[in-house]
């Protein structure tokens, strides 16, 4: 099993921290993954609203963050590529394989956001067709071969990659979460596959990675071959009554923001909304039956049993969203260092 860092990067005035500091404390936890062991450190992608828009463009970080580390993969968890011209995306990138040392994933999805496809002016009924045709221009591009393309979406005349990837490829993700089709495709394509646990159950999760095994197959693939990430929101005490106190309207905050900009309703500043958007994600209506399901918030002995019954799914990697809305850098730093001196044992 491997780990990997994760940040939805949620930024805001009442945090208590200025935007610059916040991008110091990012680097701080990069460094601490770095030199303890963890696989990954990943960004998402998002714009024009504090869920997510502190970190527009994942590559600008990653800049930055590979000249601070040495061992950690950089990956994109979701480069909205959809809503960028693909050429760029794929300098962007490559730049960051460079100056990591050739430490760089890349990762694709969807979106979900209506107001950032609105403002690009693309329409979110495209985002697959752009997607696709975005991926078959960086891989081309990374491997530094010339080449025209003719697309519906992106046409160009021939021209010289530069520059090209270090090792002429970059590993591909692809975040899925509901499509049948996103989870067929990944698979048919090779990809490797990322998940979110919040906002579905077990069972759905479940249910949705038998989709992408059974098209892996029949693509004629080992299952050996297959990576398999699930992310969690995560947050270590003593006891699992303090680590629910303590991580409990922060994840509202984030659960309530997600539906808002899913929804298109951006402007709405309700940030906490109330309890039922926890208590309606699971039958019993019991908040700790939610993070029992969907976290990894509880103490160090209860995130081992969860991580091993993952295990037994056939994941490969478990990523840790360890800074979510209002939980600070303090806190943060506390789980990571817990969750690798305490968790990563026990699992092991």
């Amino acid at each position: 099993m491997d780990y990997s860092i994760f940040y939805l990067p949620c930024w805001r005035d009442g945090y208590g921290v200025a935007l610059n500091a916040f991008y110091e404390e990012l680097l701080e936890t990069f460094r601490y993954a770095d030199r303890n062991g963890w696989q990954r450190g990943l960004f998402t992608e998002h714009h024009f609203h504090y869920y997510g828009g502190a970190v527009p463009n994942p590559a600008v970080i990653f800049g930055a963050i590979a000249r601070e580390t040495t061992n950690l993969r950089l990956g994109a968890t979701v480069s909205l590529m959809q809503l960028r011209d693909p050429l760029q995306v794929a300098e962007d990138y490559a730049m960051v394989d460079h100056l990591s040392g050739g430490r760089c994933d890349f990762g694709v999805a969807r979106g979900f956001v209506p107001h950032e496809f609105a403002a690009f002016g693309i329409d979110q009924g495209e985002a697959a067709g752009r997607i696709a045709e975005g991926l078959e221009i960086c891989q081309r591009f990374w491997t530094g071969e010339a080449f025209a393309y003719q697309g519906q979406y992106f046409s160009f005349d021939k021209l010289e990659p530069w520059p090209p990837a270090l090792n002429g490829a970059l590993p591909i993700w692809n975040a899925a979460s509901n499509s049948r089709d996103s989870f067929e495709n990944a698979a048919a394509r090779g990809y490797r596959l990322m998940m979110n646990q919040y906002p579905m159950s077990f069972a759905a999760l479940k249910e949705k990675h038998g989709w992408y095994c059974d098209a892996w197959e029949r693509a004629g693939r080992a299952a050996s071959d297959r990576k398999f990430m699930v992310s969690f929101i995560a947050h270590i005490a003593d006891s699992e009554e303090e680590a629910v106190a303590q991580a409990e309207q922060a994840v509202q905050e984030h659960v309530n923001v997600f539906g808002k900009v899913m929804r298109g309703e951006q402007w709405d500043h309700n940030w906490l909304g109330d309890k039922s958007v926890l208590t309606a994600m699971h039958d019993s209506g019991d908040v700790r039956d939610v993070f029992r399901e969907r976290t990894l918030i509880g103490t160090p002995q209860q995130i081992a049993e969860r991580i091993e019954k993952y295990r037994a799914l056939g994941v490969t990697e478990i990523s840790l969203l360890p800074r979510v809305t209002s939980l600070s850098h303090r806190q943060c730093m506390e789980t990571l260092q817990r969750f690798t001196e305490e968790v990563m044992p026990l699992v092991r």
